[in-house]
């Protein structure tokens, strides 16, 4: 099996992240997982792991600490969700993809495994499926650390059969309400889900009602835990059009002459929370992670689709900013770190984001509003975004083709002015993958 024909075959298993409504939790079957893992000899125990959930910012948090670990020179394997442009970004060894090789060689086995016994007629879905497989890759490579994203919500997600040494929660905020709740704590309530048994937990600032379950969490698991904005806190120093500066006062240490080239505030709770990480991982796991390997870590560190600029005059943010606390945050990030006239907005939404909230942000500050669609089977039809855009926007325009969109809008702008891709991850991806 090739690499593409080991895409095609994953594609084959029921993938929650195409499918427009499923039963949640019933979808979920860890006793499948904990099976499937245990058919590839549980592979998540030759490793330290830790997971971080939440409903913003997991992704970076992952990113900036696998890019600490990795200066430290431990080995750190890193699997996200979702990918930008290839499969092979959720799977991550040393700051580098899986090879199509290892990928391809483990889709097979998966392949010849799924033919036999109980697998025929209840078979993993593709989150599982790769799940394992960076389980198994993380293990041959060698890794003594794994991070992991949590996918969908913590409490039920595939991630959780590993017994994670630390865990952090990003700010919770209204998401897949179909399943994951209505209330801010009904979510925080699987997004804690993931915290076990004697952990140190990480917790970003968060809505009181998020922040109480957590605790309760917390106490529950007897496990350790540290808020940032409280025990943790960011002393900012100087910033730039590509550059935040900045201290963190932490309970293991305080880390000085920070360097951050991820855009934003919230970017730096974010590089705080997996500061203390690292630092919590280090007790635990005995591992050396001097702060030199901190400064180094955090420079290095990259996102692609987050605050991305990948144009000038005007100049092009790409952001997957998918909620309307999202949203907010990435305004707030382009006034403190840009100088524009005007901002041309090309705007994508998944069919279960909140595109009412996304628009009341977006709409009002933004000089015109492209309406368009990702290629993504779950995409909001670009009408309905420009339907609901219509009354709050100065200007409309509706364009179904993401590149016709993206064009559209750098026609309407200026040099000066600032041109955002937001909305959806989906809708990123399709722009970065034909400019970047």
């Amino acid at each position: 099996m090739d690499y593409p024909a080991a895409l095609a075959y994953l594609d084959s298993l029921v993938n929650y992240e195409k499918v427009r409504s499923f039963r949640y939790p019933e979808a979920l079957n860890l006793g499948r997982m904990r099976a499937l893992a245990a058919a590839w000899e549980d592979p998540q125990t030759a490793y330290a792991c830790v997971s971080i959930a939440g409903s913003k910012g997991k992704g970076s948090t992952a990113a900036i600490l696998s890019a600490i670990l990795n200066a430290a020179g431990i080995r750190t394997g890193l699997y996200t969700s979702p990918h930008l442009l290839d499969a092979r970004e959720r799977i991550r060894t040393c700051g580098r993809d899986i090879p199509e090789r290892d990928f391809a060689e483990r889709a097979s086995r998966m392949k010849e495994l799924l033919l036999t016994g109980p697998w025929e007629k209840d078979p993993p879905t593709y989150f599982e499926a790769l799940t394992v497989m960076a389980f198994d890759y993380f293990r041959s490579q060698g890794a003594r650390v794994a991070v992991l994203e949590v996918g969908l919500g913590g409490l039920y997600d595939s991630t959780s059969i590993a017994d994670a040494k630390a865990a952090a929660i990003t700010p919770i905020s209204l998401e897949h309400t179909d399943k994951l709740g209505r209330t801010i704590g009904q979510i925080a309530v699987q997004k804690a889900g993931i915290i076990k048994e004697g952990q140190t937990v990480i917790s970003a600032p968060q809505l009181p009602e998020a922040g109480g379950v957590i605790e309760r969490a917390a106490a529950a698991a007897r496990a350790t835990l540290w808020r940032v904005g409280e025990v943790i806190a960011v002393v900012e120093r100087a910033f730039g059009e590509d550059f935040q500066d900045f201290d963190v006062r932490a309970p293991l240490g305080d880390c000085e002459g920070l360097r951050l080239k991820l855009l934003g505030r919230h970017q730096m709770e974010n590089a705080a929370q997996a500061v203390a990480l690292a630092q919590a991982l280090g007790e635990k796991a005995g591992l050396k992670i001097p702060q030199e390997a901190m400064r180094r870590g955090l420079e290095s560190a990259r996102w692609p689709g987050r605050l991305e600029v990948i144009g000038a005059s005007p100049r092009v943010v790409l952001d997957g900013a998918h909620n309307a606390d999202s949203a907010r945050r990435i305004l707030g990030a382009l006034a403190r770190h840009f100088r524009f006239e005007r901002l041309i907005a090309v705007l994508g939404v998944s069919e279960d984001k909140d595109l009412g909230g996304i628009l009341g942000q977006i709409a009002p500050v933004a000089q015109a509003v492209v309406a368009t669609q990702s290629s993504h089977v779950r995409a909001l039809p670009a009408e309905a975004v420009a339907k609901a855009a219509g009354g709050i926007a100065p200007e409309v325009f509706l364009e179904k083709d993401a590149l016709r969109a993206f064009e559209k809008a750098r026609s309407l702008a200026g040099r000066n002015d600032l041109v955002l891709v937001t909305g959806s991850l989906f809708l990123v991806g399709d722009i970065r993958r034909t400019l970047c």
